[in-house]
């Protein structure tokens, strides 16, 4: 597993960024820019304390990602608006993390990211994705368990801003709801049973790789 295991003690310290930062994140997005958010929307977002990123203690940034107000016309925050994740425009959707390549405090930078969010957004939904590739299906699952145990919800899985995504929820689930059934991420079932109202806010290892644990949402 990439990064189950979080053992390395280092510094830890997550914040949004500033215009100032701009030449050290550039040097970690490289010429692609973040996932989900072009180079040239690098500017804008930083202006609008948008980025949220982890230097690790050193002078290199180690991770970041974008926070995207729901209303915004950018290609996720209106796929998201399209498939009825805050229509009213209102919360909004931490992009997929950009991390360096020794990095291994992900679900730290997930917690923190999750909680600056909610605090910015108060009562407004906050939302979080991750794409869903079969090629590459145990570096999906590894990613999928670092939001989960950073307190995230998975609500469903569908085609959105170009890619099959994992959508996640910043609302939990009540983990006392018994477990109505336990299916793998690459299951052709999950799409359709998180559509029929299950989420998943658990999971657990098994011999055939990581099962999720569906519990009713309602």
């Amino acid at each position: 597993m990439l990064q189950t295991l979080e053992r390395t003690a280092t510094t830890f310290e997550t914040r949004m960024l500033l215009p100032a930062d701009r030449e050290a994140l550039q040097a970690l997005c490289g010429p692609a820019g973040l996932p989900q958010l072009p180079r040239d929307a690098l500017t804008a977002a930083l202006g609008s304390g948008q980025i949220l990123g982890d230097f690790a203690g050193g002078a290199d940034l180690q991770a970041a990602a974008a926070l995207l107000p729901l209303y915004s016309d950018a290609m996720l925050p209106a796929s998201l608006r399209a498939a009825g994740y805050g229509a009213d425009g209102q919360g909004a959707v931490l992009t997929e993390p950009l991390v360096a390549e020794h990095y291994t405090q992900l679900r730290q930078f997930l917690r923190t990211a999750l909680r600056l969010a909610t605090a910015r957004y108060a009562s407004y939904h906050v939302w979080a994705v991750q794409p869903l590739d079969p090629e590459n299906l145990p570096v999906c699952e590894d990613l999928c368990a670092q939001y989960l145990s950073a307190g995230l919800t998975l609500r469903a899985v569908r085609p959105m801003a170009g890619a099959n995504m994992m959508v996640f929820s910043a609302r939990g689930l009540p983990h006392w709801r018994e477990a109505y059934r336990r299916l793998h991420l690459n299951d052709p079932a999950l799409p359709r049973m998180l559509e029929r109202g299950y989420a998943v806010g658990d999971f657990g290892w098994g011999p055939g790789g990581m099962e999720l644990v569906l519990r009713s949402a309602g």
